[in-house]
């Protein structure tokens, strides 16, 4: 099995509470993220163990369907998302804390291979596939703190 972690640091001024709130408002995500047409709680309320976040991106004509279960959910501090495609699985953990007035988010994903097409696409450009990893789950996040920031501003 491949493994491909990807993983960065934030800082925002949006206080943890609030940065918890932008993850937990998932039908207001489509307004921070470009490529999402809509998404929702299953079943409906606050993000807990056992949930799923159900996600519909891309194009309207032609949409991906993307389940996250969250797998470990203890407000406001630790997140973690998982994915089960065909040909990989993938876990996100986000760790939100307290810092100089705001938040210090960490994000670790990892991407595990298992089809044999995918091993193949990654062996031979895999470096450049992790960087677009590393690219979208730093673009993914900001835009979540835009959200806890607006969060904020709006309480």
């Amino acid at each position: 099995m491949f493994s491909y972690p990807v993983s960065a640091d934030f800082h925002t001024d949006a206080r943890p509470a609030a940065v918890w709130a932008a993850f937990e408002a998932v039908e207001r995500w489509p307004e921070i993220l470009p490529n999402l047409i809509a998404a929702r709680i299953d079943p409906p309320g606050p993000l807990k163990t056992g949930a799923v976040i159900r996600s519909i991106a891309g194009e309207e004509i032609m949409p991906l369907d993307i389940d996250y279960r969250v797998t470990l959910a203890e407000a406001p501090h630790r997140l973690t998302l998982e994915v089960d495609a065909d040909d990989w699985r993938g876990r996100t953990d986000y760790t939100f804390a307290a810092d100089k007035g705001g938040s210090r988010v960490t994000v670790v994903s990892t991407m595990e291979v298992t089809g044999k097409l995918l091993k193949l696409q990654m062996l031979v450009a895999g470096r450049r596939m992790t960087e677009q990893r590393a690219s979208a789950l730093r673009a993914r996040t900001r835009a979540l703190l835009t959200l806890a920031e607006r969060l904020a501003e709006e309480a």
